[in-house]
C-alpha cells in the first residue's frame, strides 16, 4: 500500500512539473535579437573591478566599429587619469571576446526553457543549462554548467529581454592555476528611443582561488553615450 501511495505522489509531481520548451514569444524575441547589429553603435564602457588583495580599478573605454578592427576599442582613462603609453598599448593588444550586444543572446535564448509570469509586464524563462559557446570565461566554456534566467519586458511595443542572470552549477579550473568555485553574472539591457536594444550594465562575481590563494573578484560595467556608427 505504501509503495502504491509513493508511486501516485511521484506521478502527480511529474504531471505538475512545468515542461521546458521553446514558445512563440521566445521565437519573436530571438528574431529581434538576430536583427540587432553589434556594429550599429559606438559607445562608452566604464568598468570597475574589486579584487581580493588589490586596489579598486576603474577603466573607461570607447568602442567605435567605424575604426579598423585592431583599433575598435580605445582606452580613455584609468582611475580618472589619462592612460600611459604602456597601458594604452596593453589595452590595444588585449584579447577580447565578442563586442557586448543584444545579438549575443540569440546564441541561447531560443533553447527549451520553463516559462512563468511572476510579475505583471514580464515573462520569465529559466534555462537548466546553456548551449555550447553561450558562456565563456577566458578559454573555458562554462555553458553546460550554467543556469540562466531571463526577464522579458512585454510592456514594450516589441518585447525584449531586459535582464539576464547566469549562475554556475559547478566549479571549474582555468589555465591550471585558477579555480573558480562560483560565478554569478547579471546583465541588463535598455531600449533606445529608436527601438534598438543595447547593453545597459552588467555585474559579475567570481569566487575561487589563484595559485592556491582564495579570493573574490567583483566587477561592474556600465554602458553609455550610444551613437549611431558612422
Amino acid at each position: 500500500m505504501l509503495n502504491h501511495i509513493i508511486l501516485l505522489v511521484a506521478a502527480a509531481a511529474t504531471l505538475a512539473a512545468p515542461e521546458a520548451r521553446a514558445d512563440e514569444l521566445q521565437n519573436r524575441v530571438v528574431a529581434a535579437m538576430r536583427a540587432s547589429r553589434p556594429d550599429a553603435f559606438r559607445f562608452q564602457r566604464t568598468s570597475v573591478t574589486d579584487r581580493t588583495g588589490s586596489a579598486r580599478t576603474t577603466v573607461v573605454e570607447q568602442y567605435d566599429p567605424g575604426r579598423p578592427a585592431a583599433l575598435g576599442w580605445q582606452l580613455v582613462s584609468v582611475d580618472g587619469r589619462a592612460p600611459t603609453a604602456k597601458e594604452a598599448e596593453k589595452s590595444r593588444k588585449a584579447k577580447r571576446g565578442p563586442v557586448p550586444s543584444y545579438a549575443e543572446l540569440a546564441k541561447w535564448f531560443g533553447a527549451p526553457a520553463i516559462r512563468s509570469e511572476p510579475t505583471p509586464g514580464y515573462v520569465t524563462y529559466r534555462f537548466a543549462r546553456l548551449p555550447a559557446g553561450a558562456v565563456k570565461i577566458g578559454s573555458h566554456d562554462a555553458s553546460a554548467d550554467t543556469q540562466a534566467e531571463a526577464w522579458v519586458n512585454v510592456r514594450a511595443k516589441t518585447p525584449f529581454v531586459e535582464r539576464v542572470r547566469f549562475t554556475s552549477t559547478k566549479g571549474f579550473r582555468m589555465m591550471m592555476v585558477a579555480s573558480v568555485k562560483s560565478m554569478d553574472v547579471v546583465s541588463r539591457f535598455a531600449l533606445l528611443p529608436g527601438g534598438e536594444v543595447v547593453p545597459a550594465a552588467s555585474e559579475t562575481t567570481l569566487t575561487g582561488s589563484l595559485l592556491g590563494k582564495s579570493g573574490r573578484i567583483h566587477s561592474t560595467a556600465t554602458y553609455a553615450a550610444f551613437q549611431p556608427a558612422r
